[in-house]
């Protein structure tokens, strides 16, 4: 008797354990996406965007020359003063700029963007959370 009571409690235990789980791994998700920062902007969005945006590749030329997003113009802080002539000529004021580089601790986005609207006064512009990876990840 002791033993049918113990495998109902612990069916019981199981049963109950099976919701949580399922929301536990939803919620850990949701975490896992991290908030947008000021001046951010997720891909879902910038795609939803389409031809009004003017992409930039903050990454060095060799990661360019592998893949980057169509249509996209590189501009790093490496070669600053060859590309931003190209930049300058290419660049639509009518549409919004979008930097991206690495993702993850790639900071060369949010600089690039920074001296666009800094010293060129390029507005609206952002930076794509997550980068190149976020992009390919569609």
């Amino acid at each position: 008797m002791i033993t049918r009571t113990l495998k109902q409690a612990l069916l019981l235990a199981v049963l109950a354990a099976i919701p949580a789980l399922i929301s536990a791994r939803l919620q850990l998700r949701l975490v896992r996406q991290e908030a947008l920062q000021p001046g951010e902007i997720g891909a879902a969005t910038a795609r939803q965007w389409g031809d009004q945006v003017q992409w930039v590749d903050a990454r060095p030329l060799t990661q360019f020359d592998k893949g980057h997003v169509p249509g996209a113009l590189l501009l790093n802080l490496e070669n600053w003063d060859s590309l931003i002539p190209k930049f300058l000529d290419a660049w639509d004021p009518d549409k919004t700029v979008i930097v991206y580089c690495d993702g993850g601790s790639c900071d060369a986005s949010r600089a690039v963007a920074d001296r666009l609207r800094d010293d060129y006064q390029i507005k609206p512009i952002y930076v794509l959370k997550g980068g190149w990876p976020a992009w390919q990840a569609k």
